[in-house]
């Protein structure tokens, strides 16, 4: 299996079996490759990605010309198999280095200690070079490193910005280890967990991180991590939809109907050619009007969503949905594409490539679709407020995990269930909780969404303003309507009935944002009597439905042929719009008999 990365360690390195190989191995950004540098006297790069030592590098060790040392590959676990983390391990387990210098950065001892004790399992002689004890110190945090070294069962040699005196005795105590002989039993990897509990606990005095240690507890619960989630969600939505946002959209409304009086009567006044008039009124101003009429929901959507970015939560919803998303075939290392999918399903593509695996790969691919990505949101705002006011938070948390769930269940069918098992562990790092600071929030929304909508508005006015011959007409003899009617009849079964809504849908795929934008150049009045007039509750809940779930934006399908190929990015597309249909019929026929009944 390993036998291409065996032929580059042949290649990166003439091994002389009479020398003393001593290697370097440790997780990404623990300071290896520096430490590397200072025995060795290389100026080998040192990056902040995981990853970036890619090749085998050695160099005769200062002082001691018959030994090398060897700079392997960062990496977690031994479980995993990424390129340089297969190389890491070919090497240890084939050449068998004489001494290992495990590089562990103590201020994330935890997620250290867990390919600390499966080194200690391979049986070849380790030195722990305790990386960064200075960094730890000035947390105001203490380390027994004698009770520490006790427990481990491994020398300790604390290491502080690469000090020349701690290294030589890094050197030595290595080479005092060359020839010894150890026989370490192997332990269930779950077990390791207690295991590394255990020794943290008793080596380690929590004193700033003592908070964060003990919400942890609370919030990470196994029992108590997701219903907690879906609460703090639930809590988002109704401070936004009940509480701040009305205030704060009626305050915003009322402004816009007064300026809005006013520019229409000075044009009129003035003359103005009725196209530029329609043009400046319906084109430019309704379009701008429209973005400000829902901007203090998004807003402060956005700023919540934010604040539990950076404080540190959105890193623990990852650890807690490590285990159910085992039992749909993913693994912990899904959770990162599909929380960028909640922001813009572009980037969460593109971070596919950080799955090792093809197959969990397309499994997270067929998931971020049905995730709803920020650029519903205005979609959904409006719907909800007009239809669903009174319970708008409950709404839009059931919204949101209808996605989720309707993309859970889609995976499930598709995926081959004669795979191969084996488990791939995932490790992350949960970061200290801290106070977010006060940045632009809405920073995404003005620049990205506010440009697409006004934009889309323009051309949307443009369109349902002229003929196929370029002449200035009524909306029913539009360019927009022609096309629009001619796929009217399909929409019909899952309760959407005008054609004004079937353009907002064809035009919805260059940008999601872009179907307000469409409606409210259609609307002669206010965009929230506007939509009232268009949809009956049971035709609303299916266009939500509808919304949710069908064919990505053009700039994600063309992310999806970037990294998967054409055949993907089109069944991507014939899926989502088959499931968005299918969906949408079952929910408008059981709400038309509720309705009923």
């Amino acid at each position: 299996m390993f036998s291409l990365q065996h032929k580059l360690l042949k290649q990166a390195y003439d091994i002389n079996m009479k020398k003393i190989i001593i290697a370097l191995v440790g997780n990404p950004n623990s300071g290896k490759t520096t430490i590397f540098n200072e025995i060795t006297a290389l100026n080998q790069h040192v990056g902040n990605l995981p990853g970036v030592t890619v090749e085998i590098v050695s160099g005769k060790i200062i002082g001691n010309p018959d030994c090398n040392a060897v700079d392997l590959p960062g990496l977690y676990s031994l479980n995993t198999l990424s390129r340089e983390e297969s190389i890491t391990k070919e090497f240890l387990l084939n050449e068998k280095p004489n001494v290992l210098i495990n590089v562990v950065d103590c201020t994330k001892l935890k997620r250290n200690l867990f390919l600390t004790l499966q080194l200690k399992e391979l049986n070849i002689p380790t030195v722990i070079a305790l990386n960064m004890i200075d960094k730890y110190e000035k947390n105001n945090e203490k380390l027994n490193i004698k009770e520490l070294e006790k427990r481990i069962g491994m020398p300790i040699v604390p290491i502080t910005n690469a000090n020349k005196s701690e290294i030589k005795e890094l050197i030595n105590q290595a080479l005092q280890l060359v020839d010894t002989h150890t026989k370490n039993k192997k332990i269930q990897d779950n077990e390791k967990y207690k295991i590394i509990e255990e020794i943290t606990v008793h080596t380690t005095q929590l004193q700033k991180n003592k908070k964060t240690y003990l919400i942890d507890k609370i919030l990470t619960n196994r029992i108590l991590g997701i219903p907690i989630f879906i609460l703090i969600m639930f809590s988002i939505f109704h401070i936004t939809f009940d509480i701040i946002g009305p205030y704060f959209t009626d305050l915003i409304n009322k402004g816009i109907e007064v300026v809005s009086s006013v520019i229409i009567e000075k044009l009129e006044k003035n003359n103005v050619n009725p196209i530029i008039n329609t043009f400046i009124s319906q084109g430019i101003f309704k379009g701008i009007t429209s973005i400000l009429s829902f901007l203090p929901i998004v807003v402060i959507l956005y700023f919540f969503l934010s604040l539990l970015e950076d404080s540190g939560y959105m890193t623990r919803i990852a650890f807690i949905m490590d285990t159910p998303l085992r039992k749909i075939g993913l693994s912990g290392r899904s959770i990162i594409p599909i929380l960028l999918g909640f922001g813009c399903s572009v980037p969460a593509i593109l971070s596919l490539r950080t799955i090792n695996t093809e197959k969990e790969r397309k499994l997270t691919l067929a998931l971020i679709p049905f995730i709803s990505c920020s650029a519903k949101i205005p979609i959904y705002t409006i719907l909800v407020m007009i239809f669903f006011k009174e319970y708008a938070p409950i709404a839009m948390t059931i919204i949101y995990f209808i996605g989720i769930i309707i993309g859970i269940l889609a995976i499930t069918i598709i995926k081959n269930k004669k795979t191969n098992k084996q488990d791939e562990f995932f490790i992350m790092e949960l970061p200290d909780y801290k106070i977010p600071t006060l940045k632009n929030t809405s920073k995404d929304f003005l620049n990205k969404t506010f440009s697409t909508i006004f934009i889309a508005t323009i051309v949307i006015w443009f369109l349902k303003s002229f003929n196929f011959n370029l002449n200035y007409t009524e909306e029913e003899n539009s360019i927009l309507a022609y096309i629009a009617k001619k796929i009217s009849p399909f929409f019909i079964p899952i309760g959407i009935k005008d054609w004004r809504i079937v353009t907002s849908l064809i035009v919805g795929i260059t940008a999601k944002e872009a179907v307000i934008s469409t409606l409210t150049i259609f609307s002669s009045e206010n965009i929230y009597s506007y939509v009232n007039t268009l949809f009956t509750t049971t035709s609303a809940i299916s266009f939500i439905i509808f919304v949710l779930l069908y064919t990505p934006c053009v700039a994600t399908i063309s992310a999806i042929k970037k990294e998967f190929g054409v055949k993907d990015a089109i069944k991507t597309v014939i899926k989502q719009l088959l499931v968005a249909y299918i969906a949408s019929y079952i929910v408008y026929s059981i709400t038309k008999i509720m309705v009923a009944f």
